[in-house]
């Protein structure tokens, strides 16, 4: 990816007067305010989470204190300067926990946020509407109240930019947090609710026209630099020298930043100019490879799309990076046409291995199973068996054709609840793309060989035919070239 494990994860915005399908189809992942999953929360969800602090054995003084602390960061106004010494002092103790400490400092937090025990909700403590405490909590229920608490204790935290023995904004912390949320969500009760309403404060502090596009050069600062080494998520960056040349002359790399967080990249593109349509990442990364021409060349070329931060993950940015980044290119070079991406398959290869005989045999058909027993013959009897039987490196052609076949089915009919099923997929034919070609031996890596037997993909990003692209995948007839036609 496009590693867009969380990017996919959209907050899209209208194109040309109708709701993009991106935003439609990628994501409703809990962005508005009016959540039902509060509706949904167990009945014992803060016993369930009161157990859980006790269980992994907070000394009882320190659960006492935190409780307290909590409860007056939940309960106060956002300007109570009692409430937010508590929500500092609260963060501190979390940044220094270890592991097993923090599951029980958000066991902790779980067990408060559904309790029950809010005073107000932020209507009744501010006095907005004319409405107080008591009536808003009748006109809008007990879950809303709890909603508007827990919403005002991350407020509190967002707030805490610049205090004393903060090393990172309150901002960054939240994301921190959340990211530790959704790797503990199965070991501690009662996260769900704090999630969404996290999630939707995060779609909106995070919409894309807050945040700023950047180019990152090899003159940007070294520990920006390091942080594209640690952050690379589809291609891994193996030196100095590898980075240096991703970010040569005829080469760009685009990061989007939030105001308060102007350090901390969120997502990056990396782009290749070159003179015809990338088949191999292999020779797009090549160290020794001369410079392109920029005057000639034809194709900008996205390979890398990596999003940063785990806390974000539902928040999406990555389609509106790669539009704003077309739009850059443009206006640097007037007369650059041809836009795709390099792309792996990451979900093929789990895909094929859980497949039965007759479902693969049904998508090969039975020209090519006749043609595969001629030169090979018995057929593989499962999916796995047919994963074995078509390695990365084969010089066969029977080999590569079948394999072939059998990723452009995945990547345009195979479907997850009405969406494509591979996740980059998803996120480029949400985009408005076009599935243009299928690239047989182009990642040889282990990783490449892995998830998609070497295979890589070309989406074609036409500006002018997003919209229509969008509307065929909202048809169940996404967009494809000739060539990957006459695949299926």
């Amino acid at each position: 990816m496009d590693s867009l494990s969380n990017s996919e994860q959209k907050v899209s915005a209208p194109l040309s007067g109708h709701e993009p399908l991106a935003d439609t189809l990628l994501s409703r992942f809990g962005r508005w305010w009016g959540r039902k999953g509060d509706g949904k929360a167990k009945p014992n969800a803060a016993a369930d989470a009161k157990a859980h602090a006790k269980a992994v054995a907070l000394p009882a003084r320190v659960l006492r204190r935190q409780r307290e602390q909590l409860r007056q960061c939940f309960d106060a106004r956002l300007t109570d300067s009692a409430a937010n010494t508590a929500a500092q002092t609260w963060r501190a103790e979390y940044e220094a926990a270890g592991d097993d400490a923090r599951q029980a400092m958000l066991g902790v937090l779980a067990e408060v946020a559904a309790s029950g025990s809010v005073q107000a909700d932020d209507q009744g403590k501010d006095g907005k509407d004319g409405m107080d405490g008591k009536a808003a909590r009748s006109a809008s229920g007990l879950p809303q109240a709890m909603s508007n608490a827990r919403i005002r204790f991350f407020k509190r935290l967002a707030a805490l930019h610049g205090q004393q023995g903060a090393s990172v904004c309150g901002l960054h912390f939240l994301i921190g947090l959340r990211a530790d949320m959704l790797r503990w969500h199965k070991r501690v009760p009662g996260l769900r609710p704090l999630d969404e309403d996290l999630e939707a404060l995060f779609s909106n502090w995070f919409d894309v026209g807050l945040l700023e596009l950047q180019p990152i050069t090899w003159d940007s600062p070294a520990s920006l630099l390091e942080k594209l080494i640690r952050y690379e998520a589809v291609h891994e960056i193996a030196s100095w020298a590898d980075l240096r040349n991703r970010l040569d002359s005829d080469r760009r790399c685009y990061a989007f930043f939030h105001p308060r967080m102007p350090r901390e990249p969120l997502i990056f593109v990396e782009v290749a100019f070159v003179p015809e349509m990338a088949a191999n990442v292999h020779a797009l990364l090549d160290e020794a490879a001369p410079l392109e021409d920029l005057r000639r060349v034809k194709w900008a070329i996205f390979y890398s799309i990596s999003n940063t931060q785990a806390g974000l993950r539902g928040v999406s940015f990555g389609n509106f990076l790669l539009k704003r980044v077309i739009e850059e290119l443009q206006r640097e070079f007037p007369k650059l046409k041809q836009f795709a991406t390099l792309s792996p398959i990451p979900g093929f290869a789990d895909w094929l291995r859980k497949r039965d005989g007759e479902s693969v045999a049904k998508v090969l058909g039975d020209k090519r199973l006749a043609r595969w027993s001629e030169r090979h013959g018995t057929p593989p009897a499962d999916g796995a068996g047919w994963l074995a039987a078509l390695p990365a490196d084969s010089g066969d052609a029977m080999v590569r054709d079948t394999a072939l076949a059998l990723a452009a089915h995945f990547l345009v009919r195979e479907r997850q609840q009405a969406l494509p099923a591979d996740p980059v997929a998803r996120f480029h034919l949400g985009n408005g793309a076009c599935v243009e070609r299928l690239n047989w031996a182009a990642d040889l890596s282990r990783k490449g060989r892995a998830q998609s037997c070497g295979m890589m993909v070309n989406y074609l990003y036409v500006p002018e035919a997003l919209d229509d692209n969008l509307v065929r995948l909202g048809n169940g007839s996404p967009r494809m070239s000739r060539a990957v036609s006459k695949l299926l």
